[in-house]
């Protein structure tokens, strides 16, 4: 149930990243398979043109695609642990969302502070956040804890 959570989610944001409808995300494991929605992504997030195979017909042009996706992250500065352009191609989920998730931390939190709060900080409030808010909407905290949390949001 969360990673269907996570993927909604995910997807959703993706979408608002990519504006033109041409290039909308449906699955979000099967539609980055072949590289070319991710690099659209991130060249609308990094304002970066990257370089792209745009006849993807064998997995080995897919391949190609991601693997420019995943270096341009690395030239961005962004760390990618265990994510390589076969897991993405395979459709792991686990793998999938955590590249997404690793692009929203890069390109969404990167640059937005709070007061004194900003970065690293700033993601780890909001995560605190967001996980309190889920916990609460699902009925995971029940009775007084419940009520606690609301009010301190």
């Amino acid at each position: 149930q969360r990673d269907n959570i996570q993927k909604r989610t995910f997807t959703r944001w993706t979408n608002t990243k990519l504006i033109n409808e041409e290039w909308a995300v449906d699955d979000l494991y099967e539609d980055l398979k072949d590289g070319l929605k991710l690099i659209q992504l991130l060249e609308n997030l990094s304002q970066k043109k990257i370089k792209r195979t745009k006849m993807v017909k064998m997995d080995i042009h897919k391949l190609q695609n991601l693997e420019f996706a995943l270096k341009h992250l690395e030239k961005e500065g962004v760390k990618l642990v265990n994510i390589s352009n076969e897991d993405i191609l395979s459709g792991n989920h686990k793998l999938t969302l955590g590249l997404i998730w690793t692009i929203i931390c890069r390109y969404q939190f990167a640059n937005i502070s709070m007061g004194n709060v900003s970065g690293g900080k700033l993601k780890s409030l909001l995560l605190a956040k967001c996980n309190q808010a889920i916990m609460i909407g699902n009925n995971s905290v029940s009775g007084p804890a419940r009520l606690m949390m609301a009010q301190k949001m």
